[in-house]
């Protein structure tokens, strides 16, 4: 590709269109990769990011706080609620603190569920940085998170 737009255009520099269709392509493969792991455990990305906030937030917290934690709208989070809770991996309780408010909880089944789910979700994500040293997989996070907070920057 590289060579293709250097005899096209060679007062273009195609380093960025590179560097980003690598970044596409890692996505792409990890995003399959951390689909299949999960699958195996019947869940999606989506309902697994519900169960995995649920946990790391004391595996119980507001459905106003979910949504804020997971980047969703309340309809999107309340499509993903339903069907967590249909499945028995999460329960729906009124919000002592607020009568009009929902509190979502964990059940141990969900509970169970995200600790066998996050081991081999871990395994999985180690597995594609198996070639990267520990130094190389620390420059590698620290250049992304720089070049995320720059591309948030031009956004806004």
């Amino acid at each position: 590709m590289m060579d293709q737009w250097a005899a096209r255009r060679p007062d273009l520099d195609p380093r960025p269109m590179a560097l980003f269709g690598r970044l596409t392509r890692a996505d792409t493969l990890a995003n399959g990769a951390i689909a299949a792991t999960l699958r195996a455990h019947g869940l999606n990305r989506g309902e697994f990011d519900v169960l995995a906030t649920l946990y790391r937030g004391g595996e119980e917290m507001s459905a106003g706080a979910l949504a804020g934690a997971l980047l969703l709208s309340p309809a999107a989070t309340t499509n993903r609620l339903d069907r967590l809770q249909a499945a028995g991996l999460l329960a729906r309780l009124p919000d002592p603190e607020d009568g009009r408010g929902v509190r979502v909880r964990l059940t141990d089944a969900g509970r169970d569920l995200l600790k066998r789910s996050v081991e081999d979700h871990v395994r999985g994500l180690e597995s594609l940085l198996a070639l990267l040293s520990p130094d190389e997989r620390e420059q590698l996070s620290a250049l992304l998170a720089r070049l995320l907070h720059s591309m948030a920057a031009l956004r806004d």
